[in-house]
């Protein structure tokens, strides 16, 4: 399938009263690796979250996976991220969202629906299936499992710095990746990629990264749902939403 019917009938119906941006769509790994690399967008955004941006102190950073749909909030799995939160009443300050994505790393929270220097986010959204070898297969496009890899190494990369950069300041007590730790078959694959971002960055700048949920947790809702439940819903799950909100509770009241 071509790139402008692909646009057509797959990254134009995920937009959610904003444009996915044409230029913006990255849908095999060699575009992906090429734009991690020479986009102007994309590397400027990259280097201003690992070497210039500096949260907020907060208890906890939750980092959580980007979504099909765009902008993030309007999905459904930030519907349900929201809900959850929510139900932590004041204590919802103290926790800092981020979003786990390709090509664009870390997107903090307060950046959801801003137009910055960089990029503008309210208006002007992008659409990277590019390394998944499941959809590269599904719609006939080019997936090298070396090009894959070196663009999962260039994004480790950029987030360990920043993983670096929080650590020294102790910007967060507790740092939460959220994300598809596992297949519903509780298999690691490479698909996971933002498990394997998250590990790799873990990795390479020694800062503790607490991986969620565990496989026990997906055992679970497979055993209750099905492997549709978590192959289609994942940490949007109820069964995971309420995990999510137990640990987030357990840790500020500790």
């Amino acid at each position: 399938m071509k790139s402008g019917e692909i646009y057509r009938k797959v990254s134009s119906r995920r937009a959610k009263g904003v444009r996915i941006n044409k230029t913006m769509c990255f849908y095999n790994t060699h575009d992906v690796l090429a734009a991690l690399k020479q986009n102007e967008q994309i590397t400027t955004w990259l280097k201003f979250i690992s070497n210039h941006y500096i949260p907020d102190r907060r208890d906890v950073l939750l980092i959580y996976p980007c979504s099909a749909d765009k902008p993030y909030y309007r999905s459904r799995s930030y519907v349900q991220l929201h809900k959850t939160l929510s139900k932590l009443g004041k204590d919802r300050r103290r926790v800092h969202v981020m979003t786990i994505s390709e090509p664009f790393g870390l997107v903090p929270e307060e950046f959801y629906d801003k137009k910055t220097r960089w990029h503008d986010w309210r208006n002007d959204w992008y659409d990277c299936p590019g390394l998944f070898e499941w959809w590269c297969k599904k719609h006939g496009t080019r997936y090298s499992e070396a090009e894959a890899d070196e663009s999962i190494e260039i994004l480790s990369r950029y987030v360990a710095r920043f993983l670096k950069k929080v650590e020294s300041r102790r910007r967060y007590k507790r740092i939460i990746a959220f994300v598809r730790t596992c297949s519903s078959n509780l298999k690691k694959t490479r698909d996971q990629t933002h498990r394997r971002i998250l590990e790799q960055a873990a990795s390479m700048s020694g800062v503790k990264v607490q991986m969620m949920p565990r496989p026990k947790l997906v055992s679970s809702i497979v055993k209750e749902s099905g492997h549709y439940g978590w192959d289609m819903y994942g940490v949007a799950h109820p069964k995971a939403q309420d995990y999510l909100y137990k640990q987030l509770r357990l840790i500020l009241n500790g």
